[in-house]
C-alpha cells in the first residue's frame, strides 16, 4: 500500500521559503542545552532556519582548530567587577547541535562577522588589524574602531576559519556580516591603498565590498549561498549576494531592484531584544518599543517595488541580540510571544 505525501509547496502554499530566527551568543553565552530548547521553539513556531551569531567584539564562541587562541583568549573577557566571563562551543558540540536541529527541520546558518565586530579575534591575534593593536576583549556594547585589515595574511586567516566553519555546518547558507564597519584605520594603510589602485576602487566601502566579494567567491566554490548585512548596498554590490536588510527596508529595496535575493529583517519589527511595551524600562535610549501587535503588522513587501521585484524577497528574519539579555529567563521573556507572531507572519504571508 502506497501513501501519497504532499510536497512542501502543497502543504505550505503561502509560506515564505526563508523564515529565520537569530540568536547572538557573543554578548552573552548560552550553553548547548539552551540552544537545543531554542531550536525546539523555532521548529514549533514555523521557523526553518536558525541564524547563529557566533562571533563579535565581546566574544568568539566557536572552536577553530587552526587558530586555538580564538577561544583560549577571544572567548573570555574581564568584566567591570573583575570577574572573567566567557564560554565557547567545541566542534563536537557544534556537530551535535547541527544534527539535533536537522532532525527538527531547522537548518543552522552560522554567522562569522567581518571586517568589523572582530575585537575578540584581534585580541587573540593582533596582526589581524592594520596597526597590530594590543587590545582586550571588550566588556561593553558599542561599535569598535579596531577592525580586520584587508591584507593577504588576514584573507588567509579568514579562509582557514571558513574552511572549518563549512565543514561543521553543511547547510546551504552562511552569513559573513559586513555591518557597522568604521574604517578610519584603513585610510592610511598601504594594503588598502594598493587595493584601491589595483582595482580602481573609489571609496573605502568599495574596498570592503571587494574584500567581501573575494571571500564570497571562495565560499560559493564550497557550495554556499552567502548572506550579508544591508550596508553592502552602499557601494556597487554583486547580484549573487543575499542581502539581509536590518535598518529598515531601504537596503532591501535597493537589493531587490538590483535583482538580489532579499531577507527583510527590519529592526522596527524584527528585533526581539527591544522592550515589549512602555511598561518596560528601555535598556538604552536608542531602543524603540516593539509590541506584539506591531510584529503582527509586519509587511515584508514594499510599495517602492513592482510585483516582480517584490518576488526577490525570499523571506524574513527575527533577531535577538543579547547586550542586555544576560540569562535564560530574560531570553525567553524577549522571545515570547513575539517570535511566535513573527513566525506566523512569515509562514502565512499574512499580517
Amino acid at each position: 500500500m502506497s501513501i501519497a505525501i504532499k510536497s512542501k509547496s502543497q502543504t505550505e502554499p503561502h509560506a515564505f521559503d526563508f523564515r529565520s530566527m537569530h540568536l547572538d551568543v557573543s554578548r552573552h553565552f548560552f550553553p548547548t542545552d539552551v540552544i537545543r530548547q531554542y531550536i525546539d521553539s523555532l521548529a514549533k513556531n514555523h521557523f526553518n532556519y536558525f541564524h547563529w551569531h557566533l562571533t563579535d567584539d565581546q566574544g568568539w564562541r566557536l572552536e577553530i582548530k587552526a587558530y586555538p587562541l580564538l577561544t583560549q583568549l577571544g572567548a573570555l573577557r574581564k568584566e567591570k567587577d573583575g570577574t572573567v566571563y566567557g564560554g565557547y562551543y567545541t566542534q563536537e558540540q557544534i556537530k551535535e547541535v547541527v544534527e539535533y536541529a536537522t532532525l527538527r527541520g531547522v537548518e543552522i546558518i552560522p554567522e562569522i562577522d567581518f571586517p568589523g565586530h572582530c575585537s575578540a579575534a584581534i585580541a587573540a591575534y593582533p596582526w589581524l588589524s592594520c596597526n597590530g593593536a594590543l587590545i582586550e576583549v571588550p566588556n561593553k556594547s558599542g561599535i569598535y574602531k579596531t577592525i580586520l585589515c584587508p591584507t593577504d595574511t588576514t584573507t588567509q586567516f579568514l579562509k582557514k576559519v571558513f574552511d572549518e566553519v563549512c565543514e561543521l555546518f553543511p547547510g546551504k547558507y552562511i552569513h559573513i556580516g559586513g555591518d557597522e564597519v568604521p574604517k578610519q584605520s584603513w585610510r592610511s594603510n598601504v594594503a588598502v591603498k594598493q587595493l584601491k589602485h589595483q582595482y580602481n576602487l573609489g571609496s573605502l566601502q568599495a574596498v570592503q565590498n571587494h574584500w567581501m566579494n573575494e571571500m564570497s567567491t571562495y565560499l560559493q566554490q564550497k557550495g554556499k549561498s552567502v548572506i550579508v548585512w544591508g550596508e553592502v548596498t552602499r557601494s556597487a554590490f554583486r547580484k549573487d549576494l543575499i542581502i539581509m536588510s536590518w535598518r529598515g527596508k531601504n537596503a532591501g529595496v535597493r537589493a531587490a531592484k538590483n535583482g538580489n535575493k532579499v531577507i527583510m529583517a527590519s529592526r522596527f519589527y524584527c528585533y526581539l531584544d527591544y522592550p515589549k511595551s512602555r511598561k518596560e524600562k528601555k535598556p538604552a535610549f536608542f531602543y524603540p518599543y516593539l509590541t506584539n501587535e506591531k510584529v503582527a503588522k509586519y509587511n515584508l513587501y514594499s510599495k517602492r517595488l513592482n510585483a516582480e521585484q517584490n518576488q526577490n524577497i525570499i523571506g524574513g528574519g527575527g533577531l535577538l541580540w543579547t547586550e542586555f539579555v544576560a540569562d535564560t529567563a530574560k531570553l525567553w521573556h524577549q522571545f515570547s510571544p513575539r517570535a511566535a507572531t513573527l513566525g506566523k507572519v512569515l509562514f502565512t504571508k499574512r499580517r
